[in-house]
């Protein structure tokens, strides 16, 4: 008689509850927003959902390529929603939104910047070109460098005619945004006597944003430009 399960792939593990590599890569995520990358395990992952850690391994090989998979899967979110504001309808609504959508992904997920910096611009660094994850680098730059332009393109007819490379806009603006996070202790001393760090991660997205503006010549109010 012929049974009715199909069988599994050779080598393949389990999966426990329809458990998968997106899911496996969103528990990383999870797990990350408050353990360090160099102190995560396997183990820690897989049980977190309920699976083998052999998966994790049919997966991703090993713990840096589950970790440059779930880097590279933020990224793509983040350039994904950024794509969804370009419909704003106001420069100050576009930049703004941008700005706090990436200020907040960096709040909410700590060691992003560590991890992009380790996982994915060293293939840039190394100046491997065959491999993978420069394609991906290649990709996320692009992306990123289209949607400065964006901007640059919906600046009003009476902006100040000021040249700018796109590029270096991107750049100024991940820097800028990913500052916030990862320079908590600095805020922390300038700023001690004001502990509400959603008010005051708020007050420098507004700052930001303007800042931003003016620099790409338009002078304007920023009210209500970013929508938290």
């Amino acid at each position: 008689m012929v049974g009715t399960n199909k069988k599994r792939e050779a080598g393949r593990p389990r999966e426990t509850q329809g458990v998968g590599r997106e899911g496996l890569i969103d528990a990383t995520l999870t797990l990350l927003q408050h353990t360090p990358p160099e102190a995560l395990t396997l183990l820690q992952i897989a049980t977190s959902v309920g699976v083998d850690p052999a998966l994790v391994r049919y997966y991703f090989g090993n713990k840096d390529g589950l970790l440059r998979a779930a880097t590279l899967s933020l990224m793509d979110r983040i350039q994904q929603a950024s794509e969804r504001h370009v419909d704003e309808p106001s420069l100050a609504a576009m930049l703004g939104n941008r700005v706090r959508l990436i200020i907040d992904t960096g709040r909410q997920n700590p060691h992003f910047l560590k991890l992009v910096m380790r996982e994915i611009y060293a293939a840039g660094e190394r100046g491997e070109r065959d491999d993978p994850t420069w394609d991906s680098l290649n990709l996320t730059a692009r992306r990123g460098a289209a949607l400065s332009d964006a901007l640059l393109q919906a600046r009003p007819a009476e902006a100040q005619a000021i040249s700018m490379d796109a590029r270096f806009l991107h750049v100024a603006l991940l820097g800028a945004c990913t500052f916030f996070a990862t320079a908590q202790p600095l805020f922390k001393a300038l700023f001690d006597h004001e502990p509400d760090e959603d008010a005051l991660a708020a007050r420098y997205s507004d700052f930001l944003t303007d800042l931003l503006l003016r620099g790409m010549g338009v002078n304007g109010q920023i009210d209500g430009a970013a929508q938290t």
